[in-house]
């Protein structure tokens, strides 16, 4: 399945790419961050595999994981300090899905991953058959949030 990804993350969505930045960004990081990016690393890792391998969500949505994000937000973690300061204005986002996101907060993309990864994980064992939730769709919108993330990170 092909994913209209804007060319600002092209290099990220490229087969192990964004896995290897995670993994830079994780040696880097330290404590509370660490856990959450090793998480989000994960996460991707086992969205990839739906999208790219074609393996049915309903095998590895038992292993994505919202654990270190709850943990963190139920002890008033400030997401930002993964990243200080507002998503840039990339060019190549605009008229995409993601343009919304450019002058938003990190704490706000990291919000929303994981606010979509729960939904996914909440909806889809008991609603997979149903027509209406275009499940591929979900799993790229997230993957592309998470890129983005990677994307503002490093920027």
């Amino acid at each position: 399945m092909d994913i209209a990804t804007p060319t600002v993350l092209k290099s990220l969505a490229s087969a192990g790419s964004a896995a290897k930045e995670l993994t830079a960004w994780w040696k880097k990081s330290k404590g509370d961050s660490r856990a959450l990016i090793g998480e989000l690393k994960d996460n991707l890792i086992y969205l990839d595999i739906v999208v790219r391998d074609g393996v049915d969500l309903g095998e590895v949505i038992e292993k994505v994981s919202v654990t270190e994000y709850k943990r963190l937000a139920n002890v008033g973690f400030n997401f930002n300090t993964l990243k200080r300061g507002k998503i840039a204005l990339f060019p190549s986002l605009a008229g995409t899905d993601l343009a919304s996101w450019q002058g938003k907060t990190t704490e706000a993309l990291v919000e929303s991953i994981y606010d979509k990864l729960n939904d996914l994980k909440l909806r889809y064992p008991h609603v997979k058959r149903n027509e209406k939730y275009r499940w591929h769709v979900r799993v790229n919108n997230i993957r592309k949030r998470i890129w983005l993330l990677l994307r503002h990170v490093s920027h």
